[in-house]
C-alpha cells in the first residue's frame, strides 16, 4: 500500500487500520505502539459511528493485529472504557491538578495509559522523565486545553505536549512507533520532534490532510 505522506522517517497510511495493518509483510514489527482510539461515547467523528459496540469491535479485531507489530503497546483509552481492553501488563496515569472539563463524576483530572509489555530498561529517569507509573502535568494550558489551529480541527484531539510526554516516557531513543488511530497526527508529531520513526494510520481523509500539514511545518510545537 503506498503512504499517503512520508518523510524524514514519517509514514501516514489512509485507511481503515485493520487492512492497512494486514498488507504489512508478516514480518514487519515496530518497537512500540501508542495509539488514543475512540472512545464509544458518541463523538462526531467524520467516517466512524463513535458508539460503544463499534468500540468493542475496534478492539477485538484491531487489538491482535497491533499485538503482532509491536514490542510494546501503550493504549490512552479514556477512565470508563478500561474495561474493555484485555488485561493490561501494568498500568499508568496521566494526572493534572487543574479542571479542564466537567463530566458525569465531576472534574476530570486523569487519564490512564493501558500499558502491554515491559518497561523501558533503568532506574530513576528515562529520556529525561522521572520513571514512575504517574506523569504529572500542570497548568490548564500544559494539559492542553488552549488547542492550537489544526488540533482543534478534529473530534477529540489528544493535546500535543501529552503525547510528546507519553511518547518520552515509554519509548526509547530513536525507536520505531506505529499509531493505529492517528486521527490528526498528534502521536506522530511528537515522535517526530524526538526523534524517532513513525507510521500512522487514519480511515479519515481529512484527517490525514491536517496530520501531513502538520509534519510538514517547520515549526512542530504547535
Amino acid at each position: 500500500m503506498k503512504p499517503y505522506y512520508e518523510h524524514a522517517g514519517i509514514r501516514i497510511y489512509h485507511g481503515d487500520c485493520r487492512e492497512v495493518l494486514d498488507s504489512f509483510p508478516s514480518c514487519f514489527r515496530v518497537d512500540a505502539a501508542v495509539t488514543d482510539p475512540p472512545y464509544g461515547l458518541e463523538f462526531p467523528y467524520l467516517s466512524y459511528s463513535d458508539t460503544r459496540n463499534n468500540l468493542v469491535q475496534l478492539i477485538d479485531e484491531v487489538f491482535p493485529r497491533i499485538r503482532k507489530r509491536a514490542e510494546r503497546i501503550f493504549v490512552l483509552p479514556g477512565p470508563t472504557q478500561i474495561g474493555l481492553y484485555p488485561h493490561a501488563d501494568w498500568v499508568s496515569c496521566i494526572v493534572w491538578n487543574t479542571t479542564g472539563s466537567f463530566g458525569a463524576y465531576g472534574y476530570n483530572q486523569w487519564t490512564p495509559v493501558l500499558c502491554y509489555g515491559p518497561d523501558l530498561d533503568g532506574f530513576g529517569n528515562v529520556n529525561g522523565v522521572s520513571k514512575g507509573d504517574t506523569i504529572r502535568i500542570s497548568g490548564g494550558a500544559g494539559v492542553g486545553f488552549q488547542r492550537s489551529g489544526e488540533e482543534a480541527k478534529h473530534t477529540c484531539p489528544k493535546p500535543f505536549n501529552m503525547m510528546k510526554l507519553v511518547v518520552n516516557r515509554f519509548t526509547p531513543p530513536a525507536c520505531s512507533m506505529i499509531d493505529p488511530f492517528m486521527g490528526s497526527g498528534t502521536t506522530l508529531v511528537a515522535a517526530k520532534e524526538l526523534g524517532r520513526q513513525a507510521i500512522g494510520i487514519e480511515i479519515e481523509e481529512r484527517y490525514c490532510e491536517i496530520a501531513a500539514k502538520r509534519l510538514s511545518q517547520e515549526v512542530l510545537a504547535l
